[in-house]
This record gives C-alpha cells, sequence and structure tokens, in this order.
C-alpha cells in the first residue's frame, strides 16, 4: 500500500502469470466510509493481498462504504460481487457496463456466438476459430457478478466528505468506461483509459460501439483540457505529464494507422489478414503474429477493425463484402 497523496492509497493486487502483474486499485478516505476504486480479480491471492492492505491502515471491508468500478474487465469488477456482500458499499457503474454483464458473465452463449461470426466474417480461417472464440473464457473464473446499485452516465459528483470525485465517461477500452477527476487536488484517476506506458486495447467486438478507436481519441482529447498533477493509473504505477502521454498515444494511433494503409495500398485485405502483417506490442519492442498467444490473436483482430472503422468513418478506407468476408481497401 502506498499513500499517493493524503487520504487516497494505492493497492497492488497481484495478477499471476499476467505480464501486467498487478492491477491497481484506490481507497480513498471518507468521513462516513472508504470509497474503493476497481476492486480486482476475484482470486484467492487478490482477495487476501487486498484484506491485508486494508488492515495496514486499520480498516476492514466492513468500512468500505462506496466502490467504483472504471469497467467490467475482470481485473477491474471481478471481486465487486464478493466485497459488495462483505462490506455492504454501494456499487456505481456506468450504464452500458451494466447492460453488458448479463451477456458476458452469465448468459454467454449468444455472445460466444456473435464472437465466432464476428472474426469469420472479417477473415478469421475456419480452423482458428473455435480457438479464438472461446479464448477468454476461461477468465470468466476470476469474476463474482453484480449489478450496481448507482447507474452513471458521466457527469456526477460523487463525494466522500474530504474529497469529490467527478464521474467523466471516457469510452474506447471498453464503451462504459469512467474516469474520476478530483478537481480540488488535480487528481485524475484512470482505468485502463491512459497508461504511463503501456498502450490501452482499443477493439471493435459485438458489444463496443461503432467507432471505439474514435470515441477513445475523442475522450482522449477532452481530458486534454484538464488542469492534472498526478495521473492514477489502473496498472503500472502513478504519473504526471497528462498532456504529453495524450500526444504520445494520440500519436502511436496515427502510426499504425499508417502501418495499416500500407499493408492495402495495393489489394483489399479481411482484418485477420492485416493483422498478420503488423507488428504487435509495439510498448515491448515488438513480437510478430506468429508469436501471439490465441488471447493476443484475437486481440490483435479486433484492434485491426476498430482502426480499420475509425479510418472509414475518415473516409480513407472503404469496405466491401466478397463471398459472406468483408474486405477493406484505400479510397
Amino acid at each position: 500500500m502506498i499513500e499517493v497523496t493524503p487520504g487516497i492509497y494505492q493497492l497492488q493486487l497481484p495478477m499471476p502469470n499476467i505480464s501486467l502483474g498487478h492491477v491497481n486499485v484506490y481507497l480513498v478516505h471518507g468521513n462516513n466510509g472508504y470509497l474503493l476504486v476497481d476492486t480486482g480479480w476475484n482470486t484467492d491471492e487478490a482477495f487476501n493481498s487486498l484484506e491485508n492492505q486494508l488492515a495496514e491502515i486499520g480498516i476492514g471491508f466492513e468500512d468500505v462504504s462506496q466502490i467504483l468500478v472504471t469497467h467490467i474487465h475482470p481485473d477491474h469488477y471481478g471481486l465487486s460481487g464478493k466485497l459488495k456482500q462483505l462490506s455492504q458499499a454501494k456499487i456505481g457503474l456506468h450504464y452500458l457496463e451494466k447492460d453488458s454483464i448479463d451477456s458476458r458473465y452469465i448468459n454467454i452463449d449468444q455472445l460466444l456466438q456473435q464472437v465466432a461470426q464476428w472474426l469469420y466474417i472479417n477473415g478469421a480461417p475456419t480452423i482458428e476459430l473455435h480457438e479464438l472464440q472461446t479464448a477468454s473464457v476461461g477468465m470468466m473464473k476470476f469474476v463474482t457478478t453484480t449489478f450496481p446499485d448507482v447507474v452513471l452516465r458521466g457527469g456526477e459528483t460523487i463525494s466522500t466528505g474530504t474529497f469529490s470525485l467527478q464521474v467523466l465517461w471516457t469510452p474506447g477500452h471498453s464503451a462504459g468506461h469512467i474516469s474520476l477527476y478530483e478537481p480540488s487536488q488535480k487528481i485524475l484517476i484512470t482505468g485502463d483509459h491512459i497508461l504511463p506506458t503501456i498502450t490501452p486495447h482499443i477493439g471493435l467486438r459485438p458489444q463496443s460501439s461503432i467507432n471505439p478507436l474514435g470515441d477513445y481519441l475523442k475522450s482522449l482529447n477532452a481530458l486534454k483540457q484538464l488542469e492534472v498533477n498526478l495521473i492514477l493509473p489502473g496498472h503500472e504505477h502513478p504519473f504526471i505529464n497528462l498532456q504529453q502521454r495524450i500526444e504520445e498515444l494520440i500519436q502511436h494511433h496515427q502510426q499504425r494507422n499508417s502501418e495499416i494503409l500500407e499493408t492495402i495500398k495495393v489489394k483489399s485485405k479481411t482484418a485477420y489478414q492485416i493483422a498478420t502483417e503488423i507488428t504487435w506490442m509495439s510498448d515491448i519492442s515488438g513480437v510478430s503474429w506468429q508469436k501471439l498467444a490465441p488471447w493476443d490473436r484475437r486481440m490483435a483482430v479486433l484492434e485491426t477493425l476498430a482502426h480499420l472503422e475509425s479510418m472509414r468513418f475518415g473516409k480513407k478506407v472503404d469496405k466491401s463484402l466478397k463471398d459472406s468476408t468483408i474486405y477493406y481497401q484505400t479510397t
């Protein structure tokens, strides 16, 4: 546990066998109980780590009265159901995330079918389809589902009596992703929207908007207007220089667009074909398609789609349907 500023603590919860190593959750002091931002995923290691770190400042789960979840990915939402039972805390979540809980974690068959169809029409070979379709199913064990007590839309202010957190809707990484801004302290809690060195995954999938990368870039530019002295991200470490990091992220996506356009300047290709020709994980010096695990391959195809559709909205690419498969080409 690290007190990043008086009254706000960073707790690192373990994520074994994941390259990120841990997820950050934040504990915010309140006059009538603490507020917890994100929960970690539902493993004994994460739960015990959270319990022990709370004990370091002399509190237990019953002292947590509010939980805000930035988005419903397992590492941010996974322990929410269990913590709600133990603490009776009120859980706040954006309505778009709430609307995805059932199909993502409870009645998943239809979503799995949609994912398979989505990948197939975008060029995924039949021989790889099942592996790509089911790549995320194993993550369900890290989630205890619960529905929010407070449904957010962005624009609300959540007060603890000590801090006032403005809810900012920052879609892209997830359709209902939120960030939190404390104007008096000039602190921004970003979840997975902005990370200090890693580029957040922005993918086009059945549960996303029709242009998630466009949404992401728009919400990044909106955050540029904030006066921020400290950024508290969902992974890695706290950092400063918000405007500089936003420009780096925008530049990354511009470079990825250029790389994609280069692959289709001569002939049209599917999103899957394009994804196989791009270097991935540039944050760690780059990895070729052949070395990606199934989970990463699926994310690569979905991220390629997000870029293609963003450029289609910008009239830089067109798409066409041939033999039940979608192809993209430059305009």
